[in-house]
């Protein structure tokens, strides 16, 4: 468990789930951003206005520093010095950037509205490609019962009990039975989760829109079944720089320790289309790239 730094406020607009600038803050001396296309800081006064956008998802120092690591970026606690700012001449609005806001943060094919029928094909697609992965797990014995209880990958977590499949079998086996409305892909990767002030950090087994399993070496005592979570829940893929931030509710389904660790399942609320969208992006880049390992 590592504890928020409190002090500065960290961040994010995302795009489909996916970060795709951040922010820290702290007023009146930080307003500073980078993003995947400058990922070096850049000062801004209008990000003074940025906790204040709807769109806007405040994350912690841990999954800010995931996110900015994903862009090459090494998250540091104080601001930096010296950097360059841009030059303001209109009030900030986070929720739709200009082209001389897109073009100082290096943005302009980000956060574009689309047609919805092409966004609508473009989902049905990744649905198929995650549908095919998910077959093809389940086939070579990947995925547990879609209607039993909780769903294991045979490769385990990506920290803390790789090729654990007979002992989650055998712990898992009389845990009560966990409804499904999706399939559960295994992934491999990390799962930054909020409670209360702290932020932890779990391997992940396996993922789909309708909820997540994940592993930790010993939970806290806190963390018990229907332990509800703070928001965002923050996703990162091992093999690839893909990481989404579902800014949505989410509470403990059922948790079971054994000899690989603790794992716990965890329910989301409901994905708008955006998030669901951004979650099968992350499953088809996350299993292409597992794969072909």
């Amino acid at each position: 468990m590592i504890p928020s730094t409190g002090e500065v406020t960290y961040l994010v607009l995302t795009d489909r789930a996916a970060p795709y600038l951040l922010a820290r803050v702290r007023w009146p001396d930080v307003a500073q951003a980078i993003t995947a296309g400058s990922p070096d800081w850049l000062d801004d006064p209008g990000l003074f206005d940025l906790p204040y956008d709807p769109g806007a998802v405040k994350v912690s120092f841990v999954q800010a520093a995931s996110v900015a690591a994903g862009w090459g970026r090494k998250l540091r606690a104080e601001a930096a010095d010296g950097v360059p700012s841009f030059m303001r001449r209109m009030p900030a609005n986070w929720s739709d950037l200009s082209p001389a806001e897109r073009r100082a943060f290096g943005l302009e094919s980000v956060g574009r509205r689309r047609v919805s029928a092409r966004r609508l094909r473009r989902l049905r697609s990744s649905q198929a490609k995650v549908g095919a992965f998910a077959s093809a797990a389940q086939s070579n014995g990947h995925v547990g019962a879609l209607a039993g209880g909780p769903g294991v990958g045979v490769d385990g977590p990506a920290a803390h009990g790789r090729n654990q499949a007979a002992d989650l079998a055998s712990g898992l086996g009389n845990v009560a039975t966990e409804r499904r409305r999706h399939v559960r892909v295994p992934v491999d990767g990390r799962a930054h989760i909020r409670w209360e002030h702290a932020t932890i950090s779990a391997g992940l087994v396996d993922l789909s829109e309708g909820g997540v399993q994940c592993v930790l070496p010993e939970a806290p005592p806190m963390l018990t079944q229907g332990a509800a979570l703070d928001r965002p829940f923050l996703l990162e893929a091992e093999v690839t720089t893909s990481r989404i931030c579902l800014d949505l509710a989410s509470r403990i389904s059922w948790n079971r320790t054994i000899r690989a660790g603790t794992h716990l399942g965890v329910v989301f609320g409901e994905l708008d289309d955006g998030e669901t969208e951004g979650v099968h992006r992350f499953l088809v880049a996350a299993c292409s790239r597992r794969g072909s390992r």
